[in-house]
């Protein structure tokens, strides 16, 4: 990857709704070359999609997630990720295997959210973590 392609990523990024001609404009290319680049960074995985950000509801939290050992955590997080209440899921390494992202309206929904992933056989815990503040 270089400078360009940092540089297209920041773009989408900023605004994933922005045409390949202005993207070229404010890269200094062609279409083509933005076509071919995007399509490039799909294949090679890259871009995943091409999302978008909604104003946070009105309670945000994150659930850590511990799963058995001899489960494959991409399954679990992918799970995870379908609920539509979700924003985010990141499979990391340390105490826990799974950080979800939850955005909710009420505590009874959070509640919901946190019942429907431990009741996934392979779960052994969560811990719930309440955001107060995004900066």
């Amino acid at each position: 990857m270089d400078d360009v392609d940092e540089r297209l990523i920041a773009l989408l990024k900023e605004d994933s709704r922005m045409t390949n001609v202005q993207i070229a404009e404010q890269l200094g290319t062609t279409e083509g070359t933005v076509r071919a680049r995007i399509k490039r960074l799909r294949d090679d995985g890259t871009i995943r999609a091409f999302t978008v950000r909604t104003a946070t509801r009105n309670i945000k939290a994150l659930v850590q997630v511990q799963i058995e050992v001899n489960v494959h955590t991409s399954q679990i997080a992918r799970m995870i990720m379908d609920m539509p209440a979700v924003e985010a899921v990141y499979e990391v390494a340390g105490n826990v295997d799974i950080i979800a992202v939850v955005d909710v309206m009420t505590m009874e929904e959070l509640n919901d959210v946190i019942e429907e992933i431990r009741s996934h056989g392979s779960i052994i815990a969560t811990q719930t973590t309440m955001v107060l503040n995004e900066l």
